[in-house]
């Protein structure tokens, strides 16, 4: 197998949501249907899934909870970890703050956002 970007395969992985999200694939009951918003703790099962049964690339689930000064703001979030040190997040465009990343996908090491995290 060619070597692949896990940057690459996360945003193929995040298409392929998107895609059945617009076309309608998920009933609206179903939680994917809201995909980005919400969607972090089931979208990390699927990703570590399919990056295990795939690419045979082992990732631990993190978690923690967001908090803000407008207390409607606080949420819970999740996101995967690789190799004790890569974050992998195919749900970072629903903070407001990440709008920047063009495919709302962060993939790197911990930035102030998940380290000011709190109940890791």
């Amino acid at each position: 197998m060619l070597p692949i970007s896990v940057y690459n395969i996360a945003v193929t992985f995040r298409a392929a949501i998107l895609d059945a999200k617009y076309n309608r694939k998920f009933d609206s009951r179903d939680r994917m249907s809201n995909f980005p918003g919400g969607c972090c703790d089931d979208s990390c099962d699927l990703l570590a899934y399919y990056l295990y049964s795939v690419y045979d690339i082992r990732t631990k689930q993190g978690n923690g909870r967001y908090y803000d000064n407008d207390p409607n703001n606080t949420t819970n979030h999740a996101w995967l970890v690789m190799d004790d040190s890569t974050i992998i997040d195919i749900t970072v465009d629903q903070f407001e703050f990440f709008s920047k990343y063009a495919e709302g996908i962060y993939v790197g090491k911990e930035k102030s956002f998940y380290k000011h995290l709190k109940d890791k």
